[in-house]
């Protein structure tokens, strides 16, 4: 009798559990962390050439980004948006972004709404406002040609590029660490639990889904090590690409430390001088 009533308490908990997940998979999915008033500029970080920027979105949240002009004497061969992953602030992501601003890029990190100093609340239709934002920041505000603009994603920052990609003209798009969609994360790391538990509507971040209808070439990389996102799932969005693409896996490298491959730097060089061919400067 006794463990009769234990099995039920365990299934009517699991019940409720499953009925507050869409209320509750956002706390598993957003880790922002703020910016201190004195910690905004890129100054602060050590980044004395970047600047800092406001982009007004659709909705109504400004959005707390920096700007990195391109690390070269000559004119910048194209421009970039790096969108970074589920954690932390852009202070965070200032070594990325100047490390790309290096391929002779100028490049644009923004914090999403609710990280960093940025205004308002994360969610998955906020992000995708917050890129249409950051894109129309650029090709408006800065006159990049949109033939001129790579988008950069990284980890949950993929499914955001890959939003981004569809329907808007881009130069190319690289995606490092992406996931097929968030369910299937939950259910690679909770597998002792039944599939269809682990399924809810929102958020999805599906990126295997929007990768079929990238046109731009498109540049998928993992980490063969990687522990949080399964390089079997970055293969899988690379395989449903809809447009040119290519792949590459980098022995030995995880999900938090694949900017420090030599090998992901070699292939992001060839990479922007195909797509970015010489040509006018990015706001020619």
């Amino acid at each position: 009798m006794e463990l009769l009533v234990v099995v039920a308490a365990v299934v009517g908990l699991l019940a409720v559990v499953h009925l507050c997940l869409p209320r509750l998979a956002p706390f598993f999915v957003f880790y922002p962390e703020p910016l201190e008033p004195h910690e905004t500029h890129p100054r602060y970080w050590g980044f004395v050439d970047a600047s800092e920027v406001w982009i007004p979105t659709e909705d109504g949240p400004r959005l707390h980004a920096w700007w990195f002009p391109a690390g070269r004497d000559e004119p910048g061969r194209g421009a970039a948006i790096y969108f970074h992953g589920n954690a932390g602030h852009l202070g965070d992501r200032g070594t990325v972004a100047a490390a790309l601003s290096n391929l002779n890029l100028d490049v644009l990190l923004p914090d999403y709404r609710g990280y960093g100093a940025s205004e308002g609340k994360p969610s998955e239709e906020g992000l995708y406002a917050d890129a249409r934002a950051a894109y129309r920041w650029l090709v408006d505000e800065k006159g990049v040609g949109p033939g001129r603009l790579i988008l950069f994603g990284n980890s949950l920052g993929s499914a955001v590029a890959a939003e981004l990609a569809i329907g808007r003209p881009v130069a190319g798009v690289v995606l490092l660490g992406p996931f097929t969609d968030i369910p299937s994360i939950a259910r690679h790391r909770l597998s002792w639990l039944p599939e269809w538990y682990l399924d809810w509507p929102r958020p999805r971040f599906d990126t295997v889904d929007r990768a079929s209808r990238i046109a731009a070439p498109t540049l998928v990389g993992a980490g063969a090590d990687d522990r949080v996102i399964p390089p079997g799932q970055s293969r899988e969005v690379f395989e449903a690409l809809g447009g040119p693409g290519r792949w590459l896996e980098i022995p030995g490298a995880g999900h938090n430390d694949i900017f420090s491959q030599q090998a992901l730097w070699q292939t992001l060089h060839r990479f922007t001088r195909e797509v970015l061919p010489d040509g006018p400067p990015a706001n020619g």
